[in-house]
């Protein structure tokens, strides 16, 4: 046995590292630190963890998690390096690589080991894959900065030698250490031969990719050819990996059934992934992806219902190249001159990369109640005692010269619907689709519709935003309707969730908000959707109904402001009346979040995208269609 004096400091650790050194000649070759690429999985609690917003901290250490299965010597030592280094922006997990997709199963197993580490849910094995992970005591040390892993092995001397190469920012290369846990086995397409263009990778581009990736389609370029793929595969890989695309953000596994779900599945991630590994080999010699025909309709609804009944053409809107543009209100007349029932209506937008939204409010004849009516009228419609509390907070805040407190009176009167005040109040009254990216129609069920007067005009918010050249806007909006002296039995309701009052700190990561929206009548539901400005993170909804009980309903765990999504459900879902949908989310307003134009500061609610908002839409149809709204 060697012994060594603090005299000889220097000695012993150049002799360790040599020790190491000629150690890993008989495991592995010693390499610079390999680039494994980033990546971003959902864990056990439903929380999203993307590598590149770890940029921040010096190294992630991760060991694999298995129900029943966990190398408990392993994960023993990995809690102790958590409890020196975690201070020490050193970022610690458990990744579950795809033995089990149970995550209450996942959750009681840690539990029962006393571990309260985060476990990232590796369903389709491709991270496990990509950081070479093929047992159960084996931990990687992995550089957020760089997307390398620098040691894969034990979890011993040498991988806290490995955490503080990095903390010192001495040596990135690569060590790698045999193990004797328990094997993982990997499973699923592609893993001992490379999958098919042909068979498995062009039908999945075409069934997910390609209507988007197409020529004068709203991708960036387009996805048409097996020279297109191999020219984009890497990066197929990155959006892929880290779940950008395809951009459906709901977590299917906690979830209803979405009908516009927009995600891949384990088997689709990994025929994809797996045929890039591979060199994005090209077999056979037919191309699935050359000569798709697509609708030549602008309109989406068309497919179903043919050519619009009536199109309106917004004026042409000059877009500068670069600046700020103002929200602009645009007035259209319908021109209607006898009443017609809407089945559907859709915006076709024309410059899209400078078409940030279209907000559309229907104007009855006669105009519609201003919002202070409405909200007087929604006051007093309360309990007595609820509307006096009301009224005495809003006199005594205008009487100290100071905003009536609007945001504290929704939270304590969740029932006070903010749609009604948004002008929904005549239950007959219809709708015409407004405009985000991924969000661009509105179609009834037969039998749901909603009544356009005669004299019915409607009044467009346009938001542009500059794309870096001129360009002159000519959308369209087309409305479908039904047959002249039909009337539809049913119309379709819905409410509006928003918090008037927000302040979210400089540099705030993970800041916290919660709306709730009151359903008053037993009631079918068949939409949710979030709505937040750059530095929205996540998003998730849940019912709380009379009986107190509790049912998550839907959680974008990965908000994307680019995609205003509204998530309808494969099938309506019931809820009786006097149910609560309570939307819990958070802001990020670091600098790692890539979207945010200033993390200095404070970010109030605003209308503009540098502000924000944080909202709930809810589509429901009311059971007993003889109630109110």
């Amino acid at each position: 046995m060697f012994r060594f004096n603090q005299g000889n400091r220097f000695v012993k650790t150049s002799l360790h590292f040599f020790l190491i050194s000629i150690f890993t000649l008989f495991t592995s070759a010693l390499f610079a630190g390999e680039r494994i690429g980033d990546f971003a999985l959902i864990d056990n609690q439903g929380t999203q963890h993307h590598m590149a917003w770890y940029d921040d901290q010096n190294a992630v250490v991760i060991l694999p998690q298995a129900v029943g299965a966990t190398d408990t010597d392993a994960l023993a030592a990995l809690q102790d390096l958590e409890a020196k280094y975690a201070e020490q922006g050193v970022v610690f997990f458990l990744m579950n690589p795809g033995m089990q997709i149970d995550r209450a199963a996942v959750s009681q197993d840690i539990t029962a080991l006393g571990v309260e580490l985060p476990v990232l849910m590796d369903d389709a094995q491709l991270a496990s894959e990509a950081l070479g992970l093929t047992r159960l005591d084996e931990a990687v040390v992995y550089d957020p900065k760089s997307f390398e892993m620098i040691y894969r092995g034990p979890v011993a001397t040498e991988l806290e030698s490995s955490i503080q190469r990095l903390l010192n920012g001495s040596d990135d290369s690569l060590i790698t250490m045999s193990t004797s846990g328990a094997s993982i086995e990997f499973t699923g397409t592609g893993v001992h031969t490379a999958p098919s263009y042909v068979n498995d990778v062009a039908p999945i581009v075409k069934e997910n990719c390609a209507n988007c990736h197409r020529e004068g389609g709203i991708a960036p370029f387009a996805m048409d050819s097996k020279l297109a793929l191999q020219g984009w595969s890497p990066m197929i890989r990155e959006v892929v990996m880290t779940k950008r695309m395809p951009p459906g953000q709901i977590d299917s596994r906690v979830s209803h059934n979405m009908k516009n779900e927009m995600n891949l599945t384990d088997t689709e991630m990994q025929t994809l992934v797996r045929w890039v590994n591979a060199g994005s080999p090209i077999d056979g010699d037919s191309d699935p992806l050359v000569g798709l025909v697509w609708s030549d309709t602008k309109w989406t609804i068309g497919e179903q219902l043919g050519e619009p009944d009536m199109i309106l053409r917004i004026p042409p809107q000059a877009v500068p190249a670069t600046g700020v543009v103002d929200y602009r209100d645009i007035p259209i007349d319908l021109n209607l001159t006898e009443d017609r029932w809407v089945r559907g209506s859709e915006v076709a937008p024309d410059q899209k990369e400078v078409l940030h939204h279209i907000i559309t409010t229907v104007i009855p004849p006669g105009g519609g109640e201003d919002m202070q009516t409405a909200f007087l009228s929604a006051i007093n419609s309360l309990p007595e005692e609820r509307a006096v509390k009301i009224r005495a907070d809003m006199f005594a805040a205008l009487a100290a010269g100071e905003a009536p407190p609007i945001d504290k009176i929704f939270q304590e009167n969740p029932d006070i619907n903010v749609g009604t005040l948004l002008g929904g109040s005549d239950p007959d009254l219809g709708s015409v689709a407004g405009y985000a990216p991924g969000n661009s129609f509105s179609l009834n069920e037969e039998g749901v519709g909603g009544l356009l007067k005669a004299g019915t005009n409607l009044s467009l918010q346009l938001h542009y935003t500059t794309s870096g050249k001129e360009v002159t806007d000519e959308t369209e909006i087309g409305i479908w309707f039904y047959p002249e002296g039909e009337v539809p039995e049913q119309r379709m309701s819905g409410g509006v969730g928003n918090a008037f009052t927000i302040a979210i700190p400089p540099q705030a990561k993970d800041h916290e908000m919660q709306l709730v929206t009151y359903v008053k009548e037993e009631a079918d539901l068949y939409s949710l959707m979030p709505h937040m400005h750059f530095r929205g993170k996540r998003m998730k909804f849940t019912a709380k109904y009379p009986d107190g009980s509790e049912e998550l309903l839907l959680s974008v765990p990965a908000y994307d402001f680019n995609w205003q999504l509204a998530h309808e459900l494969e099938e309506p879902y019931r809820i009786p009346a006097g149910t609560q949908i309570i939307a819990e989310g958070a802001f990020d307003n670091s600098a790692q979040n890539p979207a945010n134009p200033d993390p200095s500061l404070e970010v109030n609610w605003g209308e503009q995208s540098w502000e924000e908002m944080f909202m709930g839409f809810y589509t429901w149809k009311n059971v007993d269609q003889g109630g109110e709204d």
